[in-house]
């Protein structure tokens, strides 16, 4: 250990001058430079005029008790190293000591080795210290930074879902979206065609946090772009597929998507369920519908072929669509046979549909992202 180099300089302070002076020879033997105060007053000087990486303070001072040296020491130098000495053998002066922040407790009269080896401890106790606030401090500043960035990521996420409710021409459309973490693998879009149409899409990421997240928006840019030229709806999740292909087999990810183009005027929705399943169809006459066609989960498989649906909503009827996130607050929807809740069903609007089926996701810890999306035909 180099210790002559001033960063390891030792303050002795004690009152018994022909001791401090043994123990600074001592220690200047095995290469350590000290200085000597006799006094708490002398010691003050010396604290106030230089850096001290280690402080030998006598319990019992002529003018003052050392551990009032020892508060007042680590309060203006909180990396000073303290051992303090005592000629009294009392274990609760060694407690109050370390209570008072001292590494150690040492009786005099102190051999030359004892003393070498307490002085090479507290260095090394002071150093591993300082080492563990140095990184703990870095390790904070990047949970910070880190922090910042996932909230404006959030921020930015939120900002690409389309506000809710939505009223259109012969239709009315809304959603509820509870991320698991602050940024999420679900999305739900929709956006007007031409013709008077409308495009509806919810999608889930397998997997969570960022990646999931950067992933979403490829997707939905993807199927944004091919929507708005594509001759179908099938052709339109192709050329999306095409699209994300190298993205999802990088990140050995896949994606179920439900995504649909809905005519206000004549009702008629054409849809693509890749994987996803969990789509129900209400009718204003009360009755329960499942979609019949349905495939793979998009880049789960390297030559899917997407199936497209057609159904037809009659004025009154009610598509929604949700993650699998929300069958872990209503397990019961698991069963594909179990109609949605009473109180959806007769809820006058979509988005207290939507309210209503996701109830409860803001208030506890979810496992997975709850998206619920609701299309009525007015």
């Amino acid at each position: 250990m180099r210790a002559a180099d001033g960063l390891l300089r030792t303050l002795i302070v004690d009152d018994e001058e022909a001791l401090a002076k043994v123990m600074q020879r001592t220690l200047r033997s095995r290469g350590f430079e000290s200085d000597v105060a006799f006094s708490g007053a002398a010691a003050r000087e010396l604290i106030d005029s230089k850096e001290y990486a280690l402080a030998l303070l006598d319990v019992k001072l002529p003018d003052e008790s050392g551990y009032g040296l020892l508060g007042e020491l680590k309060a203006k130098h909180p990396d000073t190293a303290v051992v303090m000495i005592s000629g009294v053998d009392d274990p609760e002066l060694g407690k109050a000591a370390v209570e008072h922040g001292a590494y150690a407790y040492f009786v005099k009269p102190v051999g030359a080795t004892e003393l070498y080896l307490a002085v090479v401890n507290a260095f090394r106790r002071r150093s591993m210290e300082i080492d563990y606030r140095a990184n703990l401090q870095r390790l904070e500043s990047l949970v910070a930074e880190r922090t910042d960035q996932i909230d404006r990521a959030a921020k930015v996420q939120a900002a690409l879902l389309p506000l809710s409710p939505f009223t259109g021409e012969g239709f009315e459309v809304a959603a509820h979206f509870a991320p698991a973490r602050e940024i999420s693998g679900d999305f739900y879009d929709w956006y007007p065609l031409d013709g008077g149409r409308l495009a509806v899409t919810l999608g889930d990421v397998m997997g969570k946090g960022l990646p999931a997240a950067i992933l979403m928006a490829t997707v939905r840019a993807a199927l944004r772009s091919a929507s708005g030229h594509a001759a179908s709806v099938g052709q339109g999740v192709e050329q999306a597929a095409g699209v994300m292909a190298a993205a999802l087999e990088v990140n050995q990810a896949y994606v179920t998507l439900f995504h649909s183009i809905f005519d206000g005027a004549t009702g008629e929705l054409n849809y693509i369920d890749a994987g996803h399943g969990h789509a129900r169809l209400m009718r204003s006459s009360g009755g329960h519908e499942l979609l019949a066609q349905r495939g793979a989960p998009i880049g789960l498989l390297p030559d899917n072929t997407l199936v497209p649906g057609k159904v037809v909503l009659e004025r009154g009827d009610t598509l929604v669509v949700f993650s699998d996130g929300l069958l872990d607050l209503r397990p019961d929807l698991a069963t594909k046979d179990v109609p949605l809740p009473l109180a959806a069903r007769r809820a006058p609007t979509t988005q207290g549909i939507v309210d209503i089926l996701a109830a409860g996701s803001g208030e506890r810890d979810l496992p997975d992202d709850v998206t619920v999306l609701a299309l009525r035909r007015t």
